[in-house]
């Protein structure tokens, strides 16, 4: 069983700033981390997917870092903005016979 420690667990920030969230994680062997948003009233969006194997995954507003020597993703965001209002979730993917374990933190920015 994994258990994932998600922090901060609320984030208010200003628009156009970078905020990152960070997920710590006890075991070492995974096949895949993921993060996810969900805005409210809607269903989740993935954000990222990174393998064991990789240390970075981007794309235009988000970067993922795995530090799985030291057990740690950080979901970096570079410019928020109102959009970006919502509940992120990490999450890891042992195995297909495995549900992910996943921990919820919902940032909120102010404009």
């Amino acid at each position: 069983q994994y258990t994932l420690d998600q922090n901060p667990s609320f984030l208010s920030i200003q628009e156009r700033t970078h905020a990152d969230l960070s997920c710590t994680f006890q075991k070492k062997t995974f096949y895949n981390f993921l993060w996810f948003k969900q805005e409210p009233g809607k269903g989740l969006v993935s954000l990222s997917l990174i393998q064991s194997s990789q240390k970075e995954q981007a794309d235009k507003n988000f970067k993922e870092l795995l530090v799985k020597e030291k057990f740690y993703s950080v979901l970096r965001m570079s410019a928020s903005h109102l959009g970006d209002s919502a509940t992120y979730f990490c999450a890891l993917h042992h195995s297909a016979l495995q549900a992910p374990a996943a921990c919820p933190t919902t940032p909120s920015w102010a404009s």
